[in-house]
């Protein structure tokens, strides 16, 4: 028979004569492969695998941050933002570059089949497939002849995902029309099915031709206006050509574009134009595609894959430290095996045998939590959250990734032990049993408790890991919102995207007002053009008559609402008045503003009767709005953000409108209005789909939801690491206590009482704590500095977090050496040495 599947049989009939101590090895294995499985799932999905296009290694993201005048719109740093005429000139000049292309996501009502539902998509400029490489699956993709004239190409390409949930994967869908945002689209392809955009966690469902703007997004054009900012560009280089060489050859085309656009700025000062004409074009990579979400969710990820990279090692460390003693017991075994002609090189082989066998069976189990873990961790987003579109799943990459860290982690709990039995010496093994084995185990002894050391060390960095995440959310459940979110539901409508007139809007705003609040229970109700904590805003420029300030300190955030905007979401009014439906196109220009705008603009003097407008270029703008009220600072974007001006316009003095965002303040729990809210917008229109009906207590929870995850997994992590080094320190104490029995018998003959004996025993639990938390304390700053930027009120070098952490890991060491301290102390001196 074949040596190796001799000795293979060889380890599953040790496996399988020992269950006690082999499920405990499969399960703390299976805990910490799958743990590490279910990470790298996500973080593999969101900051590694590429896009699935044609050599995305050459895709770059443009951006130019510095100086701009005029409106800019973006989901990301604002300096990603380029104006359509920019584009032009840049994809007509730049020689760079094989392709650039350009992308705008909007919101798309489509009516289909009888059904109109809320949708993703996305504006894209006629070389978008070619310059990408991406293929149709069915009928065509666009192409630049389908991009030459504004608003003459009413054409769409599905998404391959989108066209099976919505057309159940029908054929005959190419050819057919849709009626987007109320205008009739002829569907010319369907996209590969690999393909759902460039930007991770933002699936598009359709694509458009950008130069049909104008009817995709309601009154807001913008394809003229080189002052407009709302355009995503991203750029295939050249072959052979470096990113650093393509930007500086970039620059002089750059300088020159900006130039022209010079003539068209007003009210500057020559020091901010100069400026303005030094922006600088820089080129990314952008082989993952587009980094919103990563950059918001990057760090956090790493931070896990980070922890439970730490909770596998102190897993491997305590199986090391049991296979060591469980080899301390085979001592005789091995050594009657080499004296009867058996190899080192076979001893070695079988033991690592063993050790794979354990892994194997780990490793599958470990498959099966992290599907587990996996889909309970994207189950806790909405869903219509960016990470849970993304499709993460247990793939080939995964399935490669765990057997990979199945290997090594057989190879790290396994080659010590394995090493140790492979060099025993046969004639000293079997001459050592009875007297001889206390000795032959002090090696072992030592062994595990440097492992167990190590095992202090890695759960301190865990558990003050886990101490800054529980003291950063705390922190944010402790902010002052500014606002009652208690009995208070919400729900957004795009009644433009379904053709509707400003005024008509308008006139619905009012009217479904005016019905939520005549529903039961429903003390107040209002309507608002953006929603609150939802990581939305709006804002510009402000200038006021008289002050001037630079472009950063005269931003202010701004937001259409409707009467009874304050009484509902529960914002104090403190002096003045709220806005009323009298405040319409007729009336004067009004604004409600919160302390923070009065103290920037208006310092020292009563804001209540002063005049700024929005944007404007300069300060000989006319301040044309009047403020007359002022409430208190409120949260309007999220939770963690800073007090910043912010001015309430009136919804009634006519914008561009698109989304309305309503709220009503119920008596009893507002969840059981939903159906109720559902009726009262069908009556209106039947075919106006409602988006985002929820609570506004559960919007606040969602908008936490990344931080009380991150607090939960780092405190389970803790936890379990915390766990594993109790149960390695018992183990490696009980294994001393046995292996000292004799010389505990021996003291107390000598008249060493049980608390002497206890001391003896926790002494070795003192040098663990002492030498664990000199190493793990250094280590557990550097990674609070590692994770600083992304916890809130919480310093890295938080004394109170780190004695914390070093006063749990005492209790968890004094918890799991004193039952060993104790059992020494009841020692029976005589029946120790007579066994002796």
């Amino acid at each position: 028979m074949n040596p190796w599947l001799q000795d293979l049989r060889y380890a599953v009939r040790t496996f399988t004569k020992s269950p006690g101590f082999s499920a405990v090895a499969v399960l703390t294995l299976a805990l910490g492969i799958g743990a590490n499985a279910a990470i790298f799932a996500l973080v593999d999905r969101v900051l590694i695998r590429p896009l699935p296009v044609r050599e995305p290694e050459r895709l770059v993201l443009l951006r130019s941050p510095g100086p701009s005048q005029g409106n800019t719109w973006s989901d990301d740093d604002e300096a990603t933002s380029f104006s359509y005429p920019m584009y032009r000139d840049l994809a007509e000049r730049a020689t760079v570059f094989d392709g650039l292309i350009g992308e705008l996501p909007f919101q798309a009502s489509v009516a289909a089949r009888g059904e109109t539902e809320t949708s993703a998509g996305e504006l894209v400029t006629g070389n978008y497939f070619s310059v990408l490489g991406v293929p149709p699956a069915l009928g065509r993709v666009l192409t630049a002849d389908d991009d030459r004239s504004a608003g003459g190409h009413p054409l769409t390409v599905l998404s391959h995902a989108y066209w099976r949930r919505r057309f159940g994967s029908d054929p005959t869908v190419v050819g057919q029309t849709l009626r987007v945002n109320d205008q009739v689209l002829t569907v010319v392809g369907v996209a590969a099915a690999s393909f759902e955009g460039i930007q991770a966690g933002r699936r598009a469902d359709l694509f458009v031709p950008m130069t049909m703007k104008a009817q995709m997004t309601p009154g807001w054009n913008g394809l003229d206006d080189p002052k407009s900012y709302w355009l995503q560009m991203v750029g295939r280089l050249k072959p052979g050509l470096s990113l650093p060489a393509a930007q500086r050859a970039l620059a002089p085309t750059y300088r020159a574009l900006l130039a022209g656009v010079l003539p068209r700025i007003t009210g500057w000062s020559d020091v901010r134009k100069r400026e303005f004409l030094n922006r600088r074009l820089e080129l990314q990579p952008g082989t993952r595609g587009r980094r919103v979400l990563q950059d918001g969710i990057g760090t956090p990820l790493l931070s896990l894959m980070a922890m439970v990279g730490l909770v596998l090692l102190i897993a491997c460390s305590n199986l090391a430290g049991l296979l060591a003693a469980r080899g301390a017991a085979r001592q005789r075994e091995y050594g009657i095996r080499l004296a009867i002609g058996a190899s080192r090189s076979q001893l070695l082989r079988q033991s690592l045998l063993e050790c794979l066998v354990y892994a194997v069976i780990g490793g599958g189990l470990g498959l099966l939590t992290a599907q587990w873990a996996l889909q309970a961790f994207l189950g806790a987003f909405p869903a219509d959250d960016g990470l849970r579109q993304m499709g993460v799943a247990i793939d080939p990459r995964v399935l490669l990734f765990a057997g990979a860290v199945s290997l090594i982690a057989a190879l790290l709990f396994g080659a010590a032990p394995s090493w140790r039995a492979a060099r025993l010496d046969p004639a000293k093994t079997i001459r050592g049993q009875g007297r001889g084995s206390a000795s032959a185990g002090s090696d072992v002894i030592r062994f595990r408790q440097w492992l167990v050391t190590g095992q202090v060390a890695l759960t301190l960095i865990l558990l003050v890991a886990a101490g800054l995440f529980v003291q950063s959310l705390r922190n944010l459940w402790r902010v002052d919102l500014g606002l009652r979110p208690d009995h208070v539901i919400g729900f957004s409508v795009s009644p433009a995207l379904n053709g509707y007139s400003t005024e008509r809007s308008l006139a619905l705003a009012r009217q479904l007002a005016d019905d939520l609040r005549a529903l039961p229970g429903v003390r107040s109700a209002t309507v608002a053009q953006i929603s609150t904590l939802t990581g939305n805003d709006s804002g510009g420029n402000v200038t006021v008559a008289g002050l001037a300030l630079g472009p950063e300190a005269s931003h202010s955030r701004r937001n259409r609402i409707g009467p009874d905007y304050f009484v509902t979401l529960g914002i104090p009014l403190l002096s003045g008045r709220a806005i009323a439906w009298t405040d319409d196109a007729s009336a004067p220009k009004v604004a409600v503003v919160n302390q923070t705008f009065a103290k920037t603009f208006f310092p020292g003097v009563n804001a209540i009767g002063q005049r700024f407008v929005f944007g404007g270029g300069g300060l000989e703008a006319a301040p044309d709005t009047e403020i007359v009220g002022i409430v208190a600072d409120s949260k309007g974007s999220q939770v963690s953000e800073k007090a910043v001006p912010y001015a309430y316009l009136s919804l009634n003095q006519p914008a561009r409108l698109v989304e309305l965002t309503f709220y009503a303040r119920t008596k009893q729990d507002p969840a059981s209005l939903a159906s109720a809210v559902r009726e009262v917008v069908r009556r209106r229109d039947p075919q106006l789909p409602v988006d985002d009906l929820k609570t506004l207590s559960s919007q606040v929870e969602e908008s936490l939801l990344t931080d009380r995850l991150m607090m939960l997994l780092s405190a389970a992590f803790g936890a379990l690491a915390a766990l594993l080094a109790a149960l390695g320190i018992y183990g490696v104490l009980s294994f001393a206590v046995a292996a000292r029995r004799s010389e505990i018998g021996v003291r107390m003959a000598l008249g060493a009482d049980p608390a002497a004996v206890r001391r003896l025993v926790l002494g070795d639990v003192a040098r663990f704590l002492l030498v664990g938390l000199a190493v793990g304390l250094p280590c557990a700053y550097a990674l609070a500095r590692a994770i600083e930027s992304i916890l809130f009120g919480v310093r890295a070098n938080d004394p109170s977090i780190f004695a914390f952490g070093a006063a749990l890991m005492v209790v968890v060491a004094l918890a799991a050496g004193w039952p060993p301290a104790a059992r020494a102390a009841r020692t029976d001196a005589l029946d120790a040495l007579r066994s002796e």
